[in-house]
């Protein structure tokens, strides 16, 4: 008899624990979302969140704030969202490379994104951009070669961390071109921006976005695209293969995501309203005019676009031997 009334107790807890979270999927946004970027305003992955959440707040009927939590590369926002109540309401964007670089980086770092994170989507990608201060006396990738060798290892480049694309891009640049430079980390584009326009360092892969209107005032100067073909708001700088370097084609993609544990429903209800913003031609338009474009992936469909994503930047790390700076 104990033994019935002991699965009698189980079965209405688990039905009492259905039906709560039906009613909270059913309910749900009940108040506003918060989108963390863990990295500093005004960069990529802050505009294209700030982008994405107008339309959002909109689909779902509450506000969707975005908060800027940066630091360690992404890993202090990004671990901070994996330790929030898995509700729906508090959600990160983040680059594809620093979710599949971060663990690799940080041994100690206690986070597995295909475990600790449920995708709700891809957002967005963009190129990078080769710029350099005018006071660094160059106009071309050749004479910046030339310049970097004859410092002997002394020249400086901007990064947003370790595994960052500007640490990616910048390290592929010595690879092919033969020569070292020194890393420079930032918190974001916007201050690493800032140095290579105070003369403080020497070049930056930026992203055009934050980049263009520098470029196109005379404050910087754009030396090459890292992307297959040359873009559309910048389309007499040349890329990177035009010029005689191959292997810079990566794609530098952006997703959100919830922390592990949403209850379906809510993601179901999530990605359904996220699908209908991203496929919008306003969404698309609002991207473009910033050098960036939608990254379309459907929701049965992120599994295996992430997988392949994630082994082509392992790859890249592995051919670069990529280390965490350790202190």
């Amino acid at each position: 008899m104990k033994k019935y009334s002991k699965l009698l107790k189980q079965f209405l807890c688990l039905c009492t624990a259905t039906m709560c979270s039906a009613a909270f999927a059913q309910d749900w946004p009940s108040r506003a979302v918060t989108i963390v970027v863990p990295f500093a305003a005004a960069g990529p992955t802050d505009f294209i969140a700030r982008i994405l959440a107008e339309p959002l707040s909109k689909e779902l009927g509450q506000p969707v704030i975005v908060a800027n939590r940066p630091g360690a590369s992404g890993t202090i926002g990004v671990h901070g969202v994996k330790e929030s109540t898995p509700d729906g309401y508090t959600l990160v964007h983040t680059t594809i490379a620093a979710q599949a670089l971060n663990p690799v980086l940080y041994p100690d770092w206690k986070v597995v994104p295909q475990k600790d994170f449920a995708l709700v989507g891809t957002t967005a990608t963009l190129p990078n951009i080769l710029v350099v201060s005018p006071e660094l006396g160059v106009s071309s990738l050749d004479e910046l070669i030339k310049l970097a060798k004859s410092k002997d290892g002394e020249l400086t480049y901007a990064t947003f961390g370790v595994g960052t694309s500007p640490h990616i891009l910048g390290m592929l640049l010595q690879k092919s071109a033969g020569f070292k430079a020194i890393s420079v980390p930032y918190k974001g584009s916007a201050p690493a921006l800032l140095a290579v326009l105070g003369g403080q360092i020497g070049f930056s892969f930026d992203n055009i976005t934050t980049s263009s209107p520098q470029i196109k005032a005379g404050k910087i100067k754009g030396l090459a695209i890292a992307a297959p073909n040359r873009s559309k708001i910048l389309p007499d700088i040349p890329t990177l293969a035009e010029q005689g370097l191959s292997g810079f084609d990566l794609s530098f993609g952006f997703t959100l995501s919830a922390p592990a544990g949403v209850p379906q429903d809510v993601l179901d209800k999530l990605q359904k309203a996220f699908q209908k913003v991203v496929q919008s031609p306003a969404y698309a338009e609002a991207l473009q005019s910033r050098g960036a474009e939608p990254l379309l992936v459907k929701s049965a469909d992120l599994p295996a676009y992430i997988k392949q994503a994630d082994d082509r930047w392992l790859q890249v790390a592995d051919e670069l031997n990529l280390k965490a700076d350790r202190k």
